[in-house]
């Protein structure tokens, strides 16, 4: 069993699943820091949604309460060496957003984790 790297994720995006999955586990980290997420399925796709939501807390957290932003990113199981090397390979892109979108996909990759040793 090939457990997905970050970059490998795209082929999951569309599994309904997968996302419900992905949703609720992002509730439960997020809640854990008293951010509430939802979900309607209003937008183009359910990441754009969800990442539509969770940029502007990481952007806060970034400006307010970084040990905060690092608690959430150990509970979410972000390692702190991958990120800065993610980073630095995007220097380009705004900080906020990288870690966004890492966020998505990292609790992708735990959900398919989860589903490849259940079965």
């Amino acid at each position: 069993m090939n457990i997905p790297s970050l970059s490998e994720l795209s082929a999951y995006y569309s599994r309904a699943d997968l996302l419900e999955k992905v949703v609720e586990q992002l509730k439960k980290d997020f809640n854990w820091f008293n951010f509430e997420i939802t979900f309607k399925g209003a937008e183009e796709s359910p990441y754009q949604e969800l990442y539509n939501q969770i940029l502007p807390l990481i952007e806060d957290l970034l400006n307010d309460d970084y040990p905060k932003l690092m608690a959430m990113l150990y509970r979410i199981d972000l390692d702190e060496d991958f990120l800065n090397r993610k980073l630095k390979e995007n220097a380009q892109a705004d900080t906020d957003e990288i870690i966004t979108d890492l966020i998505i996909k990292r609790e992708l990759q735990k959900v398919i984790i989860r589903e490849m040793y259940s079965s």
